[in-house]
């Protein structure tokens, strides 16, 4: 189960992770776009705000530009000069500052480790870098829900960060309970004197929780749109005994289904996918075919071809990796087209 592609998050899904090359080559894509900075900030899982601040690490120090005007700067000179190494600058940025930043070199060794079930100490060394850290950028990936389940794949050294901060999360979450709130969806109740319907429920585990929330927005997505127009919000938040604070996930519901990250086992053909490549830039195109010989296989996709030429190109995903979609199919199109080979 994962929150991925449920609405918009708060928080949003990488908000307070170290900013990726990928994130910062989407900003610049879409700012040289004229794209509105609000559905960057959707596309990266950032807040508009947190996008914004980036935006200072693309003027080089020699310049000094306001800061009401940093959008328009970059955004002129992304256009007028196509040579611009504006990279360079985002580098240097953060090296003055000591700030962290994970290159598309990291995310490829990363999303490799993780395939071959690389144990964590090695795969700390091979980015040069704590566990912990190793397990955060996981989690940013999309590759795991949480940093336990980074530790559960690849282990932890005992004593080091990671292990304690696994010991300590397990330790709070004995006798904890996942609770569920929906409000404004179809086919709940409404409670008396209550503005809006909600759905209440306690869950032992948080899977429990997010199945539920699915089968309650399903079935909203069915009769909804006759019933109500209302934003239907979810909430799942985690409580222990006599605890006032914990994990919470809350969203709104989107049916609409025009993009964003999912589980590459979700995957349609007609979705247009991005995939970062090793020279820094990404592949972006529609998806013509997909192939998976079992459930837990994993899910090779076929772009269309090159050109005019009979170059095709494939990418290969763990099912549960995910994907960033740029554009999705409607969801009552033609059924996906998945080929099991014998």
């Amino acid at each position: 189960m994962s929150d991925e592609n449920r609405g918009d998050l708060r928080p949003p899904r990488q908000h307070g992770t170290t900013w990726r090359e990928s994130e910062y080559r989407i900003l610049a894509d879409d700012l040289r776009a004229g794209a509105d900075l609000a559905r960057t900030a959707i596309t990266v899982g950032r807040t508009e705000s947190a996008v914004r601040t980036a935006l200072r690490n693309f003027v080089p120090p020699e310049d000094r530009v306001p800061t009401a005007e940093r959008e328009r700067w970059i955004r002129t000179r992304l256009v007028a000069e196509p040579e611009w190494d504006w990279w360079a600058v985002v580098v240097e940025h953060h090296r003055r500052s000591r700030s962290g930043l994970w290159f598309t070199r990291h995310e490829h060794c990363a999303r490799i480790g993780w395939r071959r079930r690389t144990p964590m100490p090695a795969l700390a060394q091979e980015l040069a870098t704590s566990e912990l850290s190793v397990a955060e950028l996981l989690r940013a990936l999309g590759l795991v829900e949480s940093i336990e389940e980074a530790a559960d794949r690849l282990g932890a050294t005992p004593g080091l960060a990671l292990a304690k901060r696994v010991t300590a999360r397990r330790d709070e979450a004995v006798g904890a309970r996942w609770i569920l709130v929906v409000d404004g969806a179809a086919g709940t109740t409404r409670p008396r004197n209550a503005p809006v319907r909600r759905q209440l429920s306690l869950h032992v585990t948080r899977a429990e929780a997010e199945a539920e929330r699915d089968r309650i927005l399903s079935w909203h997505n069915r009769i909804g749109p006759d019933e109500t127009d209302a934003t239907v919000w979810w909430t799942i938040a985690e409580r222990g005994l006599g605890a006032t604070v914990g994990h919470t996930r809350c969203g709104t519901y989107d049916a609409t289904g025009t993009g964003g990250r999912i589980r590459a086992e979700a995957l349609t053909v007609g979705d247009v996918i991005r995939v970062p490549v090793p020279d820094g830039g990404f592949l972006q195109d529609r998806i013509t075919a997909i192939t998976r010989s079992a459930a837990s296989a994993s899910i090779v996709v076929d772009l269309a071809p090159v050109a005019n030429s009979r170059v095709r190109r494939v990418v290969e995903f763990a099912a549960d990796e995910v994907v960033d979609v740029v554009r999705r199919e409607e969801q009552h199109s033609a059924p996906r087209a998945v080929a099991e080979p014998g």
